[in-house]
């Protein structure tokens, strides 16, 4: 029998373990340090010292934000493999292995991209797919320039995806709305101590990096910030994402950077709108299962089929047109969306209201037609788990008596994952409830 067990975050960013970005440097009585990677470059807006230290041109080749997401179509058999470089380094490249001393280079394409620049700063965003793996098995990688050894990155490891037939326990850490500050140091501690050993996934419901909300700090109020904290907060999860697939879908805090700089600035508003940083920043498996984009897309792990459905666009009844997500794989059917459906804060006599009532016309049919089995989802920043639930209405059957159990649900399992953390703050439980709310 296969168990799944559901590690979820409702805590309230460590220093961001940066390999080369900005906040690697910091101002002393020489000036910059370290003053092998970083100078004095003054950008209008910064109101410290310490905020003008940046890092020099000549460490921009290194690998930084190394980040894994499961891939191919065949569960198991290949794994994406993400980075950046604040240069364009044109003979990027990953090498695999079995074991740390058998690592060879790897016949595959890396793409390079990005999405903005100007006169004082660009990022590459590397993306690429190792394929020909074993489900459920241990390899090791690094990645970096082919030619120039110095700009690759240390060795790291992976483990595959279970195969279909896999029905053995396994975890999977689930959390959305994290971003970077004050209030995610400790979540972001926790989970860069977690290995492949305790965690087969991580899935981040949306809201990711609250780039957009860099503007909300008094010392990044006048700057331009969003790429800056975006580069901070994949660096400080690196330690996580090197190691375990990082998996990820669309929450309305990745939609643009909204800061008064931004907005009065047509090119910065324009490279830095429409989902553009988070599509080209990160890699899901949506080509292989016919997704769009980071958008829309669905793997297997073991014998659960998980759908990450995108609950920002497409209004209305979206789902019909925009991705063929409703396939089943085995016993188990789970679906990952940003907004819920279904919370007691935004409910009335037990019925959606407002934006829920939307997400509920788009999606409950289908939910029910295809018998799905979970619905995860964040954005409300505080923790429910109601029972089954059939538009509106709570089904019993399966449920004991204290609401702890579900045996063989008829009906879909909608939980609220609660708030990771980010500078939102948590949000309190409504002091009313629903008849279909168990915690």
């Amino acid at each position: 029998m296969m168990l799944l067990c559901l590690l979820a975050f409702a805590a309230a960013s460590v220093v961001a373990n940066a390999v080369v970005d900005d906040h690697t440097c910091h101002r002393s009585s020489g000036g910059c340090e370290p003053k092998s990677l970083c100078e004095y470059n003054y950008n209008f807006g910064d109101l410290s010292f310490d905020q003008s230290c940046r890092v020099k041109d000549g460490v921009n080749f290194y690998p930084q934000q190394i980040h894994l997401a499961f891939a191919g179509i065949e569960t198991g058999t290949a794994m994406a493999v993400s980075w950046a470089t604040f240069e364009d380094v044109t003979d990027s490249s990953v090498w695999v292995g079995r074991s740390e001393d058998t690592l060879a280079l790897v016949d595959t394409l890396v793409s390079s991209d990005r999405y903005y620049s100007d006169d004082e700063y660009n990022l590459f965003h590397h993306h690429a797919t190792i394929t020909g793996l074993k489900p459920h098995t241990k390899y090791f990688y690094k990645v970096g320039s082919r030619g120039d050894e110095k700009y690759t990155s240390d060795v790291s490891s992976f483990v595959t995806a279970r195969a279909a037939t896999d029905d053995s326990t396994f975890n999977v850490l689930i959390y959305g709305d994290l971003g970077d500050g004050e209030n995610s140091v400790d979540t972001i501690a926790a989970v860069n101590n977690m290995t492949s050993d305790e965690i087969d996934l991580v899935y981040h419901l949306g809201d990711i990096s609250y780039a957009d909300n860099d503007f909300l700090e008094a010392k990044q109020a006048a700057g331009f910030c969003y790429e800056e904290v975006y580069n901070k907060w994949m660096n400080s999860m690196m330690p996580l994402m090197s190691r375990v697939p990082y998996m990820v879908l669309v929450g309305n805090h990745e939609a643009e950077c909204h800061s008064p700089r931004c907005q009065a600035s047509r090119s910065k508003s324009k490279a830095l709108g429409n989902y553009t940083a988070y599509n080209t920043r990160l890699k899901m498996p949506y080509e292989e299962s016919s997704g769009t984009s980071n958008m829309w897309h669905s793997l297997d792990h073991g014998p659960i089929h998980f759908t990450s459905l995108s609950t920002e666009s497409d209004y209305p009844n979206a789902p019909a047109n925009a991705f063929t997500i409703w396939t089943k794989n085995g016993n188990f059917d789970f679906r990952w969306m940003h907004r819920p459906i279904y919370s007691v804060l935004n409910s009335e006599n037990d019925v959606p209201i407002a934006q829920t009532a939307k997400v509920q016309a788009a999606f409950e049919d289908l939910l029910l037609k295809y018998k799905v089995d979970v619905v995860l989802t964040g954005h409300k920043h505080y923790y429910e788990r109601h029972l089954p639930i059939a538009s509106p209405k709570a089904v019993l059957d399966g449920v004991s008596e204290d609401f702890k159990v579900y045996e063989n649900p008829q009906a879909p399992v909608h939980i609220l994952s609660g708030g990771a953390g980010q500078s939102e703050g948590l949000s309190f439980s409504p002091k009313h409830t629903s008849s279909w709310n168990a915690v």
